[in-house]
């Protein structure tokens, strides 16, 4: 009986090392958003809009970036075809202690919109993509909870459970829930779902393809179906080039009104 005993302690001894080994949630969100070792990046982003009957439009957009610091970044997307959408651009300026900076400019109407906390929300130029997913989320804005891992598409994946930190949050994203898949080599996210604020099935996020550019891992094809309305849309990126550095002036609200 002793030895009996013994075995079972130990047992319990080596699970709960183990567990304290495996990361949390909120420890794989972490890494997963600040893995990335590049300064610049730019490249040519294709934006397919398809509705439920299965029609397309596409949208080409330039895009570019640069990391101010580990948890900074700032984003420029440009339009530059068709002629209904040309020289629209959008602007991102992140904020590690403070809302997010996102501005709208619109050709047409020859002005700069800035987004509000309560616009972010939004769906992207009339995609299935909000200005809150245009982006990197803020690891704070969110509570996390580990779930059972699972495979996506063959590879092993992390399964966390987001939830908003505040009712606030919640209504400014329109999102009572997310989930996301993250692959457990390359830490990147390769789906997630999300939920409304009725806490029902809104959104899936598929990410058919990511690749190593310049030793980083990047999504260049993400597809968000809202299974509510039947609409999805999907966003390729090629062309990709790594730390070749950009003006400061790109990003910039003055920059935004440039026709170029």
């Amino acid at each position: 009986m002793f030895r009996f005993k013994y075995l079972l302690f130990i047992l319990f001894s080596v699970w709960v090392v183990t567990l304290a080994q495996e990361p949390s949630g909120k420890a794989i969100m972490e890494k997963a958003l600040n893995k990335s070792t590049w300064k610049y990046m730019q490249g040519d982003v294709e934006l397919i809009l398809i509705n439920s009957q299965g029609q397309k439009r596409v949208r080409k957009i330039k895009m570019f970036s640069r990391k101010r610091n580990e948890n900074e970044s700032d984003m420029l997307m440009r339009f530059v075809a068709p002629p209904d959408v040309k020289n629209i651009a959008f602007l991102t300026i992140e904020h590690s202690n403070a809302d997010d900076e996102r501005y709208l400019y619109l050709p047409a109407l020859r002005r700069v919109k800035r987004i509000s906390s309560s616009g972010k929300g939004g769906n992207f130029m009339s995609s299935d993509f909000t200005y809150y997913d245009i982006g990197k989320p803020k690891l704070n804005d969110w509570t996390y909870k580990r779930l059972e891992d699972e495979k996506v598409d063959g590879f092993d994946c992390y399964k966390i459970e987001c939830l908003p930190a505040n009712k606030q949050i919640a209504e400014d994203t329109g999102y009572r829930k997310i989930i996301r898949w993250i692959r457990k080599d390359v830490y990147v996210t390769v789906r997630s779902k999300y939920f409304d604020n009725g806490l029902k099935e809104w959104k899936i996020l598929e990410v058919p393809e990511i690749k190593n550019i310049s030793g980083v891992w990047f999504q260049t094809d993400m597809i968000m179906k809202d299974i509510q309305s039947g609409h999805s849309s999907e966003m390729r990126f090629t062309n990709i080039s790594v730390n070749k550095k950009l003006p400061d002036k790109f990003f910039t609200k003055r920059f935004l009104t440039r026709l170029r």
